[in-house]
């Protein structure tokens, strides 16, 4: 199998080409020239079949990973998996040729485990920058009162922080409207976000943010987009110390994972989910892992609500009176 890494910066990518014998190098411009330069270099070296993988790099990737899927499968894998396959073989070497080499390697070691990634259509990538957007505006908001809180009897830092926090809450309340007609245009989004809004603690916003990232990837199960939403469990048993409690894996899309929490804990205190609640407390399990587990089971429901195209039925889950 023919690997083609790239190592992305905002202007430039460095790539490596690595199998069937063969290894070379190449630099091109972060731009879709420099995608077109790449697929140009593929020919000369008369291969008709590769991947290309890379690291999902802020929104650096982005154009080449759009461009490219085109024309290769493409793959996106987060960085924190490159770091750690980094340190797993005590590599100390770090420029951008070793690193582009380095996701080579972990792409042939991990092939069979990665998503593939695909471009997204037009309303889609809008939707990913909305939703960028707010999240970075929210962030910004949160800053801004904790700022208000710090600047005590100071009237007039009082005042900018007011401001900046009633502006920022204008232009969320913006994008939150543009997301909403942008979902309501197109009748497919409406009707998957329709569905998943149907779930119990899911409302529409969170079901908007959930169907971004169901349409962003191709999960081949249930358990792997669990997985990319962080809600994987991690086992760690060495020797005699094999009663160790589990933990989440640090991998996974932090802001997916948080949308589910508050569904969880509404799912719990509404007792949606009995049998499985039954289970954990038999088991003395405490209340947040009860309810993180509870947070992978809604993970999973989702999945399986927008690969059905059907609604969620309550009566499946809740518990007799």
């Amino acid at each position: 199998m023919n690997v083609i890494a790239l190592d992305i910066s905002k202007d430039t990518a460095d790539c490596h080409l690595s199998g069937n014998g063969k290894e070379d190098t190449l630099k091109i411009d972060n731009s879709i020239s420099g995608s077109l330069q790449l697929l140009g270099w593929i020919k000369q070296h008369k291969i008709r079949k590769c991947v290309i993988s890379m690291e999902a790099t802020g929104i650096y990737y982005e154009t080449l990973a759009n461009h490219l899927s085109q024309y290769h499968q493409v793959y996106v894998i987060n960085p924190l998996k490159i770091k750690n396959y980094s340190k797993a073989f005590f590599s100390r070497t770090k420029t951008d040729k070793a690193d582009a080499r380095l996701i080579a390697e972990y792409t042939k070691r991990h092939l069979d485990k990665l998503d593939g990634y695909h471009a997204p259509e037009a309303d889609q990538y809008r939707l990913h920058k909305l939703i960028a957007a707010k999240e970075q505006i929210m962030l910004q908001s949160r800053q801004a009162k904790n700022r208000l809180h710090a600047a005590g009897n100071d009237e007039f830092v009082k005042t900018v922080y007011q401001t900046i926090v009633r502006q920022l809450a204008e232009h969320q309340e913006h994008i939150e409207a543009e997301i909403k007609a942008l979902v309501a245009a197109d009748e497919r989004l409406a009707e998957q976000c329709g569905n998943l809004a149907t779930i119990a603690g899911i409302g529409e916003k969170s079901a908007v943010i959930i169907l971004h990232h169901l349409n962003g990837r191709t999960f081949a199960t249930a358990n792997k987009f669990t997985a990319y939403a962080g809600l994987s469990p991690k086992i760690e048993q060495s020797g005699i110390s094999v009663n160790k409690r589990q933990v989440l894996s640090n991998f996974g899309n932090r802001r997916l994972k948080a949308v589910f929490f508050l569904p969880a804990l509404n799912a719990y205190r509404m007792n949606l989910f009995p049998q499985l609640v039954r289970n954990l407390e038999a088991a003395k399990k405490p209340k947040m892992v009860i309810i993180v587990a509870i947070m992978r089971k809604l993970a999973k429901i989702c999945y399986y609500m927008h690969k059905s195209g059907k609604p969620f039925d309550v009566r499946r889950y809740q518990s007799a009176p």
